[in-house]
């Protein structure tokens, strides 16, 4: 009977089990034919996160595989870093998807194991029989906080998306979100490196871990149920307009003509707020239609035709890098270069190079 009693960990990792699978269900039932692509990366988090509950939770239970169960533990726990990298990215853009570069990041996975069995191989020598090296752990934790660190690593590369969000729908809320998402994630890398440090004896490892899956839990369910399901769960349409007003479209119009017309993004200082008062409208009107209609923030939408006009004038003139900066309305060099690095994928100078050869 006693082995029929769970523990405080084993309870909440099966109450984690259950939320994953609810959420897991909502996704599935709650998709539209059309929006089924941008629901692939949280239906995979959920699975994995739901995975490693169910681990640490039949852990005690399932004892013929005892020995590879940390092993497994640790591929789904290792896996939420870089698989929430990918929705902060996701939940910053709201209708795009992450692009194919950066679902490379989930490799960190593959090559941290790789590296924590090569380093124990050929450090203690192959362990005998099938078994798992009792040393292969500690090189596992190691290298999974490494592969966690390189991924939020990411998040810092691209930081500028925290200056996108802020000019969307619900941006404030959107931005504590990631935010607080960021935190348990570090504080998840925290964990593990205690826990191979040696002096983790004092504390229930795998309570705390227990705790900070409910954490993920929650705070991804709340951006995905509470603060932008409706555009979560809309048919993929790229770039169509979705359910705008013909008083809307005609708005969108005349944001257009602005653009294209009067190029008003070549003024560094233009805000939404300008473009508001100049259209009559208000400023959170001009943002629900500019996110519905071009599917992309104020700030992006200018950052993009500022990029598209700078790729010509670095093409057909031989401008310095600061005179394309300031012609194509930004306001310095260094956030020149790393939003074109960004749209573009290389530097301003290695643009032009390429492009001359």
């Amino acid at each position: 009977m006693d082995s029929l009693r769970f523990t405080v960990p084993e309870v909440l990792s099966l109450i984690g089990v259950f939320q994953c699978v609810y959420l897991l269900v909502h996704i599935a039932f709650k998709a539209k034919a059309g929006s089924i692509v941008r629901m692939v990366l949280p239906f995979v988090y959920f699975f994995v996160l739901g995975c490693a509950f169910f681990i640490d939770m039949a852990r005690r239970f399932i004892s013929d595989f005892s020995s590879y169960y940390d092993v497994f533990s640790w591929v789904a726990w290792t896996s939420i870093a870089p698989l929430s990298v990918l929705l902060i990215i996701q939940m910053s853009r709201i209708r795009s998807l992450p692009t194919f570069r950066s679902w490379l990041i989930l490799l960190v996975v593959p090559i941290a194991f790789g590296i924590a069995y090569g380093a124990n191989f050929y450090s203690l020598g192959a362990c005998a029989g099938n078994e798992v090296c009792p040393d292969l752990y500690g090189w596992l934790n190691v290298t999974g906080v490494i592969a966690g660190a390189a991924s939020l690593l990411m998040i810092w590369v691209r930081r500028n998306l925290f200056s996108d969000i802020l000019g969307q729908k619900a941006g404030k809320e959107r931005y504590w979100l990631i935010l607080a998402l960021i935190i348990v994630n570090v504080a998840f890398l925290a964990l593990t490196a205690l826990q191979s440090s040696g002096y983790y004896e004092s504390v229930d490892v795998f309570l705390v871990r227990t705790i900070l899956g409910l954490a993920f839990v929650y705070l991804v369910s709340t951006s995905l149920l509470r603060i932008y399901p409706v555009a979560l769960f809309l048919p993929y349409q790229g770039k169509e307009e979705q359910a705008l007003s013909p008083e809307d479209k005609t708005l969108a119009h005349r944001i257009e003509e602005l653009l294209n017309l009067d190029k008003i993004y070549h003024e560094p200082t233009y805000s939404r707020s300008d473009l508001a008062r100049e259209l009559g409208v208000s400023e959170g009107v001009i943002s629900r239609v500019i996110n519905t209609h071009f599917c992309k923030s104020f700030p992006q939408l200018l950052n993009e035709r500022r990029i598209e006009d700078s790729k010509r004038l670095l093409l057909e003139t031989r401008a310095s890098i600061k005179v394309v900066s300031e012609e194509v309305g930004f306001n310095s060099i260094p956030s020149f270069n790393r939003v074109f690095k960004e749209v573009v994928g290389q530097s301003p100078s290695s643009y032009r190079k390429n492009i001359i050869k």
